[in-house]
Parts: structure tokens; sequence; C-alpha cells
């Protein structure tokens, strides 16, 4: 399957004027070349666009068949040092993993993202409608990542919502409650008919408990949950970021991620309804998959806010090094959670498999788990339509090693949550792959030929490849 975090080029005369336009005045380029649109096609075009174009010439005779003996030329400039390698983050396993996870359940909509827990690195990125790098907008396909999409994350936002009452001071996991089903204003309602009677905010978290969080949104200042959103890094681009690179120019990867929002305005929070909705992941409230993931991260690492990258280097083609894209941190303009409310809510994630909503998919897993679920609803035009949510990581037990966000999208009102069997479908693969292969993750993108993977080629001429 094509990756839409690799992307795909096409021609964009009137962007490859106002991008390049000095090259087109000096012959070096022509308003029909391809140009990157998405991706990292998109994010490194003005790298690996490379000096000149690259030609496959076969000789043939008159009736167009290829001469005996003669074979195939290439042609192309002259210089050792291109096409550059770039070198990602993406773990070819972890990728076959998340894609078959989706298929086996039937998914048709949606995403998944793979980080790596010690450097947010993405191993695995998913986005469906699949799409064809070659034939784009045909019926059936869609080449927008929808992992970099922000959408409604329902109860997934809980998350956001105890943070900031915990940091807030206004509650505490052995906090008591009592959910009759119904919060008696703006017409909220529990999920569960006839509410969960009498429950701990740790167990109003593990059963995602409507009332509760409403109750806790509306002892928060809005602006708490705006700050904690951001601390957490939701709200705002996390992806990898430089203002300065090799060349001397800003540089962003994968550039289409949203930054998503808590409210419509400062002042919407002020009205009741609408932190109450906002504190279950309603109303205003948009996050992609990929901040999803490394809000994950982000609590495995105490409240550091971690820069998810997907390329590690750009090498030339003889091998030496053109720049690296080290590891960085995203850290909000608000400061960080503490420590210790980062350790609450890993304690109250792994309360929702071991005895909440996500405890008949995944308490038998091989791995122990941990994770919060959510179904946003979605409302104008697909009102009898849910999202699904699913984020956790594992193993819970000794060093965690991957952090997961599952979205799948426009299900049937009502159905069953089925993103934390997809999670937990991943994450058995993920520990199958550990114990069975000892070669050390990685993927290259690469212009050279005889590695073992899956090879797309880009009309610009580079050679993207899978390897591991």
């Amino acid at each position: 399957m094509p990756l839409h975090a690799i992307g795909y080029t096409a021609q964009d005369p009137a962007r490859l004027t106002k991008l390049y336009g000095k090259a087109l005045a000096a012959g070096k380029a022509k308003s029909t070349d391809p140009i990157g649109e998405a991706g990292l096609e998109l994010s490194l075009d003005r790298l690996i666009r490379g000096i000149g174009s690259t030609y496959a010439v076969a000789t043939t005779d008159g009736a167009r068949r290829p001469l005996a003996g003669i074979g195939m030329r290439i042609s192309g400039p002259a210089n050792p040092h291109y096409p550059l390698l770039v070198k990602t983050t993406i773990d070819a396993d972890v990728q076959r993993a998340a894609e078959a996870a989706m298929r086996k359940h039937g998914i048709k909509e949606g995403a998944v993202v793979v980080l790596d827990v010690d450097s947010a690195d993405i191993l695995g990125m998913v986005s469906l409608p699949a799409f064809s790098p070659t034939h784009i907008g045909i019926a059936g396909t869609d080449e927008r990542n929808h992992a970099l999409i922000a959408v409604p994350p329902g109860s997934v936002f809980k998350t956001v919502t105890l943070a900031a009452a915990l940091e807030a001071g206004v509650t505490t996991l052995d906090e008591t409650f009592r959910c009759a089903g119904t919060y008696g204003r703006y017409g909220l309602n529990c999920w569960l008919h006839g509410g969960h009677g009498v429950l701990t905010v740790k167990e109003a978290f593990a059963q995602s408990c409507n009332v509760v969080f409403a109750a806790l949104a509306e002892r928060l200042d809005p602006a708490m949950l705006a700050e904690t959103a951001d601390k957490l890094g939701l709200g705002r681009q996390i992806g990898w970021q430089t203002g300065a690179f090799a060349d001397g120019k800003p540089l962003r990867l994968l550039e289409e991620e949203q930054p998503g929002g808590i409210f419509a305005s400062p002042e919407a929070g002020k009205d009741g309804g609408v932190r109450t909705g906002t504190g279950i992941g309603q109303r205003d409230v948009r996050v992609t998959p990929l901040q999803a993931a490394n809000m994950i991260v982000t609590l495995l690492h105490g409240g550091s806010v971690q820069a998810p990258r997907i390329a590690t280097e750009i090498r030339y083609a003889d091998g030496g090094l053109l720049a690296r894209m080290p590891t960085r941190r995203a850290p909000s303009e608000f400061g960080s959670i503490k420590p210790a409310t980062a350790a609450a809510l890993r304690e109250a994630m792994r309360a929702v498999v071991t005895e909440g909503t996500a405890e008949q998919a995944l308490a038998s897993n091989e791995w122990p788990l941990a994770g919060k679920s959510g179904t946003a609803e979605l409302a104008g035009k697909r009102p009898a339509m849910n999202d699904q949510w699913f984020v956790g990581y594992g193993p819970v037990q000794g060093r965690p090693r991957y952090a997961v966000a599952v979205l799948l999208e426009n299900r049937t009102a009502g159905a069953r949550n089925a993103a934390p069997a997809v999670f937990g479908d991943v994450m058995d693969a993920l520990r199958h792959s550990e114990e069975t292969d000892s070669v050390p993750p990685g993927t290259v993108v690469a212009s050279a030929t005889g590695l073992k993977g899956e090879t797309m080629n880009s009309s610009l001429g580079q050679r993207i490849q899978l390897w591991k």
C-alpha cells in the first residue's frame, strides 16, 4: 500500500512558478515538471528535486520493438552527489502490522499511528482510504493523510480534562460522584442509560462517564482546559520542525498536519454548555491521530512533549552526510504537567483495560496494555455516524515501547467501538515481531537499488524503498 506519509508528486505549474521562478527563468526547470504535493515529497521537495531530470531510454526499431542487445540506458546529470537519499523512521514490519489490523476488521476509513515511546519517531502511519500516487482523485481513494487531519476526539479528550482537574487541585482519583445517567443541564447525558451509580474519578475515567467529566469541566476555568491541552501537545502542530535547516530555511516534516483546537474562541468556554461538551471531547475540540499518539508519549515522558519525526537524515548518493534531523522536543508555552499528574493518568489508563470500556477487547492480550477509548458524535451532515478512537501504549510492565492511536471514521452510531480491538491486534503483532526479528528497525527512502522491500518510483526520479 502506498504511504500517505511519503506522499506523491504531480504537475502544478502555478506552485512550481511561485517556488522555483528563478530556475524556470534560467531554463533549469520546466513548468511541466512534477512537484511534491504531499508527505515527504512535499516537505523535502526543495532538497530532493535534484539538479536535473533522469530518464530511462530504450532503443527500438520502426515497430517500437526493443532492439536486442542494446538494453536500456539511464540518462541524467553526471553528479555523484545526486539523487539524495533520505532515511525515514518508518519500520516496514510495524507498517504492515497496522495495515493488517485495519484490513482484518474491514476498516475503510481512518488512521493508525505507531510511535516509538523513547524518541516519538513515527514507526507506522496508516491512512484510509488508500490512494494511488499516479492516479490522484480516482473514485474510492483519498490522497489526504487522515493521520494528520484534526477531528473530534470524543472521550479520548477526557485525558486532558482529568489532567487539568488534577493540576488545578479540584479533584483526586479517589473522589466519588453519583451518575444517574443525566447531567441535569445542557441536555447532556451519560452514554450508559440509567447511569453508573456511585464511582470514583478513576472509575469514571475507566468507564468513560460523561456526567463525572462534565462536572469536572465545570469546575475548571476554560483557559485551564486549553492550556493543559497545549501542555499535552494538542491544539497545535507538534511534528518535527526547525527554523533553519541545512540550507538555512525553515523545514517542517509532514507540513499538512492540522493544528486542531479546543475552543472556537477564548470566550466560548465561558458558556457552561460549551465547557462541559468540551470536557467530554465534543463541541469544537479537534485532534489529529498523530497528536493523540504523541500525547501518550508525553505521559510516558512525565509531561515532556516530544516532536514526532519521520526522517532522521539526508545523505548524498555517494554516502556523504548532507544533514541530520535530531530528536527534538515540542514544549508548550505554558510549561509542562507535573510528573505526578502524568503518573496518575497512566494509572487511570491502565484501569480502562483492566476494569473499564476496553476490558473485553484487551484484557486477554499477550502484553499488558493501557489506554483510553472514545466515541465522537458527528454533527451536521452525518448525524447517524460516529468516529471511534483508542489511544494507548504497551507493554505496561517493564519498559513501554509503543504508543498507538487508532481512529475509525464514519461508523454507524450505536455500534460497538472496534478501535480497541484494532489497537490490540497491532500490539500483538508488534510483540510477535520483537520475538522473531533480530534486524534493527529502520526504513530508507533512497535512490539505491538492491534493497529488499517495497518500491514506489516517483516521477522526479527518486526511488522510495522500505527496508527492514
